[in-house]
């Protein structure tokens, strides 16, 4: 039982980072993962939002090296809890490199909390993926065969929106261009917001169209 354990578990990491390093546009969660461990020191804390790309982040992100520097709730379906984390871990550890990731969806569920990072004149990156969509409810119904609908939306100007609050934003709009986004966003201190494109179809296509062949139940009920 270990070993069919332990082989499922090499299985999943290789399906996780598979094409960490492709040059798509948007970027693939694996390869925005990929970059977040660049630029990520042993003792910097990431803190994850609830959304589609969490799935595999706490795989590909880890393992850890020190306790307490990947925190997330585990699919308690907290949207918008993100921002908050990061800026708490910022005020307990402000020497620390802090980093929240969040889905566009749960970000605007407490966007406002910018605000108060500036105020408190916190230095934290929030990172937004941005596919302008409830992806996980997407995903959700898509595998139970239910229409999409209602589940996309509109976005601010992101870069806009942060400097509207007194942070510095950022558009990613290149492959190649995350990682020196976020590099220069932690050097240059204070709060930064980074916006980047996400292409979840490979998501899609592990999560929903190999499950249905693996399952052929799935979606039926």
């Amino acid at each position: 039982m270990l070993r069919h354990s332990c082989h499922s578990r090499e299985q999943i990491l290789a399906r996780l980072a598979d094409r960490a390093t492709e040059s798509r546009f948007p970027l693939t969660p694996q390869r925005i993962v990929h970059d977040v461990r660049q630029v990520m020191p042993e003792d910097g804390i990431v803190c994850l939002d609830n959304g589609m790309y969490k799935i595999g982040s706490p795989e590909t992100i880890g393992p850890t090296r020190l306790a307490n520097t990947l925190l997330l709730d585990n699919a308690l379906a907290t949207m918008g809890a993100g921002l908050p984390s990061a800026m708490m871990a910022s005020m307990l550890h402000p020497a620390r490199r802090v980093l929240a990731v969040c889905g566009d969806g749960g970000f605007m569920m407490n966007s406002q909390e910018m605000e108060t990072a500036v105020r408190l004149r916190l230095n934290l990156v929030v990172l937004i993926l941005q596919d302008n969509a409830y992806g996980m409810i997407r995903w959700k119904q898509a595998v139970d065969s239910f229409a999409d609908w209602g589940l996309t939306f509109g976005n601010p100007d992101f870069v806009k929106y942060a400097e509207s609050y007194g942070a510095k934003g950022c558009q990613v709009d290149s492959a190649d261009g995350l990682a020196p986004a976020l590099e220069t966003a932690f050097m240059g201190g204070g709060v930064h917001l980074v916006a980047v494109p996400v292409d979840y179809s490979e998501n899609i296509r592990v999560l929903v169209e190999e499950l249905r062949r693996a399952v052929p139940s799935a979606g039926s009920s």
